[in-house]
């Protein structure tokens, strides 16, 4: 002891020593070395509050310890340490009673570390004290906040006092604990933690937004815009009724009709098929849905959408306008040149009419056609023929009148 108590204050002696010729140095550049602040006196005047003590046999003086002067403030001590093990041991058995004792013993020995207290809410989580857990987590951090106690360990305070919330459905509040563990610290588990308790704080706000009759609600305030042609208006309202009731297939078969006044037509199919999705036999939406793919020239598509529509509806009358309209758009009724091959050259993107363009009976059958016109008649007698040519017609591909 005597050895390192020496050792200490030739340490501190030469540490002392070198600041002040320091500071001398840069007192006498600035010229005030009458104020008797010579390097000589001034590098030993400190060392008068460190004065070389050497321990008496008789007087009980303690060795100075050097852990007393250097170490981190919340870093734990031996005894402390002691009781943190026995504590994690009885944890580990999920003795979770046994384990508070030790960690609360060890949190008493040395309150400086925040180690000890955040034990203390693990234990207390443990024993489904969640209140509790998320109260000693706390205090773990305003200990740890005291003591400049390691980034980890003020992320692992804020974790668990995530989790509690979690426990306690204040997801809210659960993942802004996450995001301040993260702040001091990036953790993976933490990461995915956060990611669950917002996608289930979003579901939850999904489910308790959910209400059938404020959705038919969205829908009539959705029509009063419509008539009114406020188009973006409508979609606005028609939308917050799916998020409602999303099984409500009218709102899905109106909006279909606001995104068509929009030109949105990508998004109008999309609640077509939604409404054919979740009402199969509803007629309307096949007949908007028709309206929407020939509006993308894509009138062969139309004509299978209204064939399956009057299959599962043959005398709608909604169903068999569609179908002449389908008619007149496969004829190129009121289409100039230009717009006809643009309509053919659209038509080539789709991988069903590129198959049948390369299929080598339909080629012979193309080309059969072209040299003599009256074979036609003849091809069509075979059904499978007949649908591809009648087809290419809708396409475009295949040019009548």
């Amino acid at each position: 002891p005597v050895h390192d108590q020496r050792q200490l204050v030739h340490l501190l002696r030469s540490s002392l020593e070198m600041r002040a010729a320091v500071l001398a140095g840069a007192l006498a550049s600035l010229g005030l070395a009458c104020l008797g602040l010579a390097a000589g006196d001034s590098a030993r005047a400190p060392l008068a509050a460190f004065p070389a003590r050497a321990p008496s046999a008789g007087n009980g003086a303690r060795p100075l310890r050097l852990g007393s002067v250097m170490r981190l403030r919340g870093a734990g001590n031996a005894e402390a340490d002691d009781e943190k093990d026995l504590g994690n041991a009885a944890y580990k058995v999920k003795d979770f009673a046994a384990a508070l004792m030790h960690y609360e013993a060890a949190a008493a020995l040395d309150p400086t570390s925040m180690v000890y207290v955040n034990n203390i809410a693990a234990a207390l989580a443990g024993q489904g004290k969640h209140e509790e857990c998320l109260a000693k987590s706390r205090e773990a951090l305003e200990v740890g906040k005291a003591n400049r106690a390691n980034f980890k360990d003020l992320a692992r305070a804020y974790a668990r006092a995530g989790n509690a919330l979690v426990r306690l459905g204040r997801l809210e509040e659960a993942v802004k604990e996450y995001d301040s563990s993260l702040l001091e610290h990036k953790d993976g588990m933490v990461e995915l933690k956060r990611k669950d308790v917002i996608r289930k704080f979003e579901n939850d706000a999904e489910e308790a937004y959910k209400d059938p009759e404020k959705a038919e609600e969205a829908r009539q305030l959705g029509n009063s815009f419509f008539k009114e042609g406020k188009w973006p208006e409508a979609i606005k309202a028609y939308s917050d009724g799916i998020k409602r009731d999303a099984s409500a297939h009218l709102i899905y078969s109106n909006r279909a009709q606001a995104y068509i006044k929009v030109m949105d037509l990508g998004s109008a199919l999309k609640d077509c098929d939604a409404c054919i999705k979740i009402k199969p036999d509803f007629p309307r939406a096949y007949a908007r849905k028709a309206t929407v793919q020939i509006l993308c020239k894509q009138v062969h598509r139309a004509k299978e959408t209204v064939d399956i529509g009057l299959v599962l509806c043959p005398d709608n009358q909604e169903l068999l306008e569609a179908k002449m309209k389908v008619q007149r758009a496969a004829l190129g009724v009121g289409l100039s040149p230009e717009e006809r091959e643009e309509r053919a050259k659209e038509a080539m993107k789709d991988p069903e009419i590129v198959n049948i363009m390369q299929d080598p009976i339909m080629r012979d059958v193309l080309n059969d056609m072209q040299v003599n016109p009256s074979s036609a008649q003849k091809h069509m007698q075979n059904p499978g023929v007949k649908a591809k040519i009648e087809k290419l017609i809708a396409a475009g591909i295949i040019q009548t009148g």
